[in-house]
């Protein structure tokens, strides 16, 4: 009998052990996937939601070769991927919240950086896979809203 509540509570932590793991996981990478995009996508803007922070500082994901500056706090794991089917002659992708936000875009023609309550990477944008950061000024999470359009916002 002491061995079967020994095995009991033995499962009992291990259960509960892998639930707060899942917890945790699904916490951080529960956001939304976006779909691949051509030119004349609709409807115009995509609109998706997420949450930013972290405690990885997004000029250590950017490597140094970045176009803007890079601050603030992030996953370590995108936030978002998104595939552009073909060229863009103009495109806008731009996240924002009532707190200050930094937006990380890696992508085929490089690599930009975005600050401020809705930083937004616009102009043209070249066919391929695209990663995006969302962070915060101090790591911690924040809800943010991201719009993608081929119109000015």
């Amino acid at each position: 009998m002491k061995f079967l509540k020994q095995s009991m509570a033995a499962v009992i932590l291990g259960s509960l052990s892998l639930l707060a793991t899942s917890a945790i996981i699904g916490a951080t990478s529960a956001q939304e996937k976006l779909k691949p995009i051509a030119p004349r996508f609709a409807p115009d803007p995509q609109l998706y939601s997420g949450v930013a922070g972290g405690d990885t500082p997004v000029q250590d994901l950017a490597g140094g070769q970045a176009n803007g500056k890079c601050q603030g706090f992030t996953r370590f794991s995108p936030s978002h991927a998104l595939t552009v089917q073909r060229n863009f002659g103009f495109l806008s992708l731009q996240v924002s919240s009532d707190r200050n936000l930094s937006l990380l875009v890696k992508g085929p023609d490089g690599t930009y950086c975005r600050n401020g309550k809705s930083p937004e990477l616009s102009g043209a944008w070249v066919s391929g896979k695209y990663e995006i950061w969302v962070g915060t000024d101090d790591g911690e999470s924040v809800n943010y809203r991201l719009s993608i359009s081929e119109t000015s916002q």
